[in-house]
């Protein structure tokens, strides 16, 4: 009960201040927003409908196929924009232009087509199967390249179906498909959502315990508290119920205006993204009394919580993806236990597929929070108040 009383006079006492209210409620979701209205342009989509490249020889089969596509590629709901290539030395151009995003997919229907169907169905006769392949390029983790590609072996399927039906059931050509490079596109909201409660968390656990205690030591405040009836144990404990309580505010109204105000499609509700706050409140709190024991007074706090914050952020992959950066850097990146939340938690949302395993995001900076933790615990058992 002393505990709860005291966590409540202690968050009392934090609002009462306008300024850091401004910082910890307000600045988190200004930042989300300003983040949101620059980068969110690169990722609009402004078109329903798919380019897509054919390269083909004119022949009866290979026509066939060209005219079912022409089909679905006129009127309002058109699904491809179709171009249709019959020269087979174009090939390295058009898929340097896939690469460069001019198409979102190659259909490339081999030479003598014609007679491979026609060699495979007399084959059919003796048992034998040499099947005309069809080859489809597209990009790996581009969710329209990735979508073509599978509308297009969704029509050979049918149209395999088809000929089944009227002639009997043989496969007279199978579908390959081959992917010539990678890019990813996502939301930016939904990707910045879980960097911006990141960065509301660090900014309440590095100053709004780190650098708070850090000034009640400087202060001699500690030796009116253990005066009270508070022990060591309910003091900080207390503390730290009442940055939780702010930190809830925190993660409640960045959910709630990432929610309805740029309609994202994140559900702050789910398990896995309370359990990864949890964990993150945790991990981020203990670098907070971390840092809080190390510094002999407030200024000392400040500046070992700038020093600490920004590489934590940038580093961690809360603004965007850290990728291709030089090795005495990336070694900071895999340490840094800011990478693991931001992955866990955006993967728990279903917004970007975490590069490492789950256990990996869980534990490591469940340790990273133990570490700092004894450490604090440690060192403030030895410091006389």
């Amino acid at each position: 009960m002393k505990v709860l009383q005291a966590s409540i006079y202690f968050f009392k006492s934090t609002i009462r201040e306008k300024s850091y209210l401004f910082w910890i409620i307000a600045f988190p979701i200004i930042l989300l927003t300003m983040l949101n209205l620059i980068f969110s342009s690169f990722y609009k989509v402004e078109r329903i409908n798919f380019n897509l490249y054919l390269l083909k020889q004119d022949g009866t089969f290979s026509n066939i196929i060209e005219d079912v596509l022409l089909g679905i590629s006129k009127g309002e709901n058109k699904i491809f924009n179709l171009k249709v290539f019959k020269d087979y030395s174009l090939r390295d151009k058009l898929i340097r232009d896939l690469k460069d995003g001019k198409t979102h997919a190659i259909l490339e229907i081999p030479e003598n087509f014609d007679n491979l169907m026609l060699a495979n169905s007399m084959f059919q006769f003796f048992g034998l199967s040499s099947p005309a392949k069809i080859k489809i390029y597209s990009l790996n983790h581009n969710a329209s390249s990735e979508t073509t590609a599978l509308i297009l072996k969704n029509i050979f399927q049918r149209m395999n179906l088809e000929f089944a039906k009227r002639i009997r059931p043989i496969k007279e050509y199978e579908v390959e498909s081959e992917i010539v490079g990678t890019k990813n596109t996502f939301s930016y909201i939904d990707f910045i959502f879980p960097g911006t409660i990141i960065y509301a968390i660090t900014l309440t656990s590095i100053f709004g315990i780190g650098v708070e205690i850090a000034w009640y030591k400087e202060s001699k405040i500690f030796k009116r508290i253990y005066l009270s009836p508070l022990n060591p144990l309910q003091f900080f404990l207390s503390f730290f119920l009442s940055r939780l309580y702010i930190i809830l505010i925190q993660v409640f109204s960045l959910s709630i205006f990432c929610k309805f105000i740029f309609k994202s499609y994140i559900n702050p509700l789910s398990i896995p993204f309370i359990g990864y706050i949890l964990l993150s409140i945790f991990t981020l709190s203990s670098l907070g009394f971390f840092s809080a024991s190390m510094a002999k007074n407030a200024n000392s706090a400040n500046v070992i919580a700038q020093i600490v914050q920004f590489p934590l952020q940038f580093l961690g992959g809360i603004y965007f993806p850290v990728f291709d950066v030089p090795w005495f850097i990336y070694w900071f990146v895999l340490i840094n236990p800011i990478t693991y939340l931001s992955a866990g938690i955006r993967d728990s949302l279903g917004v970007l597929a975490s590069p490492y395993p789950a256990y990996v995001c869980i534990l490591l900076p469940l340790l990273f929070g133990i570490f700092f933790l004894t450490i604090a615990i440690l060192k403030f058992r030895r410091i006389e108040f």
